[in-house]
């Protein structure tokens, strides 16, 4: 019996020890579709035998910040996926989970002024991948008392991976206990499958769904190497070590996978996103971009200056107004996070609601009024106020916001040091450097 069937013959075992729900996640790529290919052709089999007694989740992840290209390979596949379920009757679910607004990446880098994660302030990951999927799955977990969850993880991945695999403990049926989701346990179906033997079995067999041939493509563009067939080529490398990500990840030192992307003519439009990206990675380290303190009053290097997040933000829709034909009509940034961006922002003094205008003038049309900020009357007021006395609105803006940050301070000696600055800057005309 060769690996193919070995690992369905397992697959169709386990299935049939209980009634538990599985759940496969899926990110597709190469390993995750592996498994869920080999999971979909034995729910067939079993459909056959009316032995298909309970439900497979399969589960994916949105962080809202994937490469274009990727994001929209991922749904045009998660597509497919849910018609070929739909025509085969197969008792199977779709799950896409991301994160709340509020845990999103724009409303906290451009909101609450998070510098880009790096190795050691990595606040991103468990935001936007592990907290949203954790809360899926603990509540159908709960809801059945327990799950087994099949993943795609494999030893031939590196030494490291092959090591946590290994010292696992393993229950009587090879399972391993979740570490974080309750009565969850996991299954590992192709730990033991080689690099090549993914590539093999996804370049010789088609999907139910679909062929495998999009995803390779995006592996072969991604790695910058000329063949990702392994068994049509045994020669050429693997495209195992290929990882998308983030387009705005500064968790790398290089974005590898952007860079070579860009090296394809028909790819070269998103070399904003890629600037962008660097520019992130630059501001995090210019302490000139940063507040002096941190949220929780302590003297360090702190959050972005509010300057600094209106200067992305605004950077931001404006290379997305320039790529909305690439994208397709999708924003980089939802209307949502605009929003709780906005709410943020307020929090910060911000009553002038500069978050909605900004996105207003690049053609977002946003309609939200928050009861704190100030009233469109208020507002006017407060232009005429300061058009009468010939000052500009953002002196203004900033003694509010001033004045806002030691709204909660015992002590507010700072506060006149901090007035004199916003004053001397408005005068020198470097308020905005603030």
């Amino acid at each position: 019996m060769n690996k193919i069937e070995e690992t369905k013959q397992l697959l169709k075992e386990q299935y049939l020890q209980d009634d538990r729900p599985w759940v496969v996640t899926f990110s597709g790529g190469k390993d995750s579709s592996t498994v869920l290919h080999l999971t979909v052709e034995v729910l067939q089999d079993l459909k056959k035998e009316n032995k298909d007694t309970k439900t497979i989740y399969i589960v994916s992840s949105d962080t809202r910040v994937e490469m274009p290209l990727i994001d929209k390979y991922f749904f045009e596949k998660i597509e497919k996926i849910k018609s070929f379920i739909n025509k085969e009757q197969l008792n199977m679910q779709v799950a896409v989970v991301s994160p709340e607004s509020k845990d999103s990446f724009w409303p906290l880098l451009l909101g609450k002024g998070y510098p880009s994660p790096n190795q050691n302030f990595r606040w991103c990951t468990d935001r936007l991948k592990i907290k949203p999927a954790t809360k899926f799955l603990t509540s159908l977990s709960s809801e059945n008392k327990s799950i087994i969850m099949l993943l795609g993880v494999r030893s031939d991945e590196s030494q490291t991976r092959a090591i946590s695999i290994e010292k696992r403990d393993r229950n009587h049926r090879g399972l391993v206990k979740h570490d974080t989701v309750p009565n969850t346990f996991v299954m590992s179906p192709i730990k033991d499958w080689t690099n090549p033997e993914v590539w093999t079995f996804l370049s010789k067999n088609d999907a139910p769904w679909g062929k495998h041939d999009d995803m390779m493509k995006l592996y072969d563009k991604g790695s910058g190497e000329g063949d990702c067939n392994i068994a049509l080529n045994p020669e050429s490398p693997s495209c195992g070590k290929t990882r998308f990500g983030c387009w705005v990840c500064t968790v790398v030192s290089k974005d590898k996978s952007m860079e070579n992307m860009l090296k394809n003519e028909e790819d070269q439009w998103m070399k904003p996103l890629h600037d962008f990206r660097n520019d992130l990675e630059e501001y995090r380290y210019n302490h000139e971009t940063r507040q002096t303190r941190r949220r929780n009053g302590q003297k360090a290097i702190g959050p972005f200056k509010m300057s600094t997040r209106k200067e992305l933000f605004t950077k931001l829709l404006e290379i997305e107004q320039g790529l909305l034909e690439k994208l397709e009509g999708k924003y980089l940034i939802s209307d949502e996070d605009i929003i709780q961006i906005q709410k943020e922002w307020l929090h910060d003094g911000d009553f002038f609601e500069t978050a909605i205008t900004i996105a207003n003038d690049y053609d977002r049309n946003i309609r939200h009024e928050s009861k704190k900020a100030f009233s469109n009357d208020e507002k006017e007021y407060f232009s005429s106020l300061c058009t009468n006395n010939n000052i500009e609105i953002e002196l203004m803006d900033k003694l509010l916001q001033t004045e806002h940050k030691y709204r909660h301070q015992l002590k507010r000696s700072g506060i006149f040091t901090d007035i004199e600055e916003v004053v001397e800057a408005y005068s020198s005309g470097k308020i905005n450097e603030i």
